[in-house]
């Protein structure tokens, strides 16, 4: 069935192409055209067999939706045609959408042509889940291993990140936000062990950046957060149980305790997923029993929003405000090696495939 879903959406994709080269052509081509045909090139190259991997689904789908924009922006470029000049008929918005259009087609390559079993730095599921990143896994905070001590600069937006989670009054949320690299991990990390003697076990951390690829993720970070909070028994048995089954066993080990969740890395474009755990998680407080409390982590604040409402956003400030907290982030650093992210690949999408 795959199979034939990914065949339908590749003949969909050609067909889609050709039409557009027929209806737009000479100086009138749509943008983008020869990235649409190295794509066409790969996608005849390719067999869909039942061993290709159903994700690529969303990589199709992408280059579908970026024909029918730039279809779009052609025929809305025609008539501006006689007034061309250094902006070639587009307007800066349309320019800056072709820029993304063409990163995103960069991407769809890349994935397209990868052997079945690479992995690609940097590249997800654009339309599914972050299950294919470079990113290491940040492994459940300990404070044996992290030592709050070397991250004092912090303290600060930790206490605040607690007063606003706001804990005894059922279920809150809060995002934090930023730009790679500016702590957000460290300091949901700092709140994390802070109320190690709060809430006892009932504490659960789970990296995304390896997690989530469709429901099957779903699946595997349902069962780790089972594993965490005690409840291990409940899929060690070896038998399948599907996504409903187990967020029911969840509510279930957090009925009526006091917790806190953070899902560290939100990339994923399509976050259907959070919401039904978000569903779930909020009955269980539906009695005035409990306390439970979710941080999310994101680089991509809209995402966030979505997620957690405007109000429940905290967008992470530089901890650097003079000379001994920019010596004191230069140890930090040292000290992070391990969690250093990679941003070789990603630097590369955004320079459109060039280096």
């Amino acid at each position: 069935m795959s199979a034939d879903h990914l065949q339908f959406l590749k003949n969909k994709f050609i067909l889609d192409l050709e039409e557009a080269e027929e209806e737009h052509s000479g100086e009138n081509e749509i943008p983008l055209l020869s990235r649409f045909q190295q794509i066409r090139d790969a996608l005849k190259a390719k067999d869909m067999t039942a061993s290709t991997p159903i994700r690529l689904k969303n990589c199709i789908y992408n280059a579908i939706s970026a024909i029918e924009e730039c279809v779009v922006l052609s025929e809305k470029r025609e008539p501006r045609k006689k007034k061309d000049g250094p902006m070639h008929g587009y307007t800066l918005a349309e320019h800056w959408l072709i820029c993304k259009t063409r990163r995103l087609l960069v991407q769809v390559k890349r994935k397209l042509t990868a052997p079945a079993d690479a992995i690609i730095p940097g590249m997800t599921d654009m339309a599914g889940s972050s299950s294919s990143t470079s990113l290491p896994f940040i492994p459940r905070p300990d404070p044996r291993n992290f030592d709050p001590r070397y991250f004092q600069i912090f303290y600060g937006q930790r206490n605040e990140i607690i007063d606003r989670l706001d804990f005894g009054k059922g279920f809150q949320e809060i995002g934090i936000v930023g730009i790679g690299g500016s702590g957000k991990t460290t300091l949901a990390q700092l709140v994390f062990t802070k109320i190690d003697g709060y809430l006892r076990d009932n504490r659960i951390w789970i990296c995304l950046f390896p997690k989530l690829s469709g429901d099957v993720g779903f699946k595997e970070m349902i069962k780790d957060m089972l594993k965490q909070c005690g409840a291990a028994a409940v899929v060690d048995d070896g038998v399948e149980i599907e996504v409903e089954e187990l967020l029911e066993n969840l509510g279930k080990a957090l009925k009526g305790k006091r917790y806190l969740m953070v899902l560290d890395g939100i990339w994923d474009i399509n976050i259907d997923w959070y919401f039904k755990l978000k569903e779930k998680l909020k009955s269980l407080t539906g009695d005035g029993d409990g306390d439970g409390h979710v941080i999310i982590t994101s680089r991509l604040p809209h995402k966030a929003r979505m997620m957690v409402g405007p109000h429940n956003l905290y967008h992470i400030q530089p901890p650097l405000n003079s000379m001994e907290d920019t010596w004191q982030f230069r140890q930090i650093l040292s000290r992070l090696k391990r969690y250093k992210l990679k941003l070789k690949d990603e630097v590369i999408e955004q320079c459109d495939g060039l280096h």
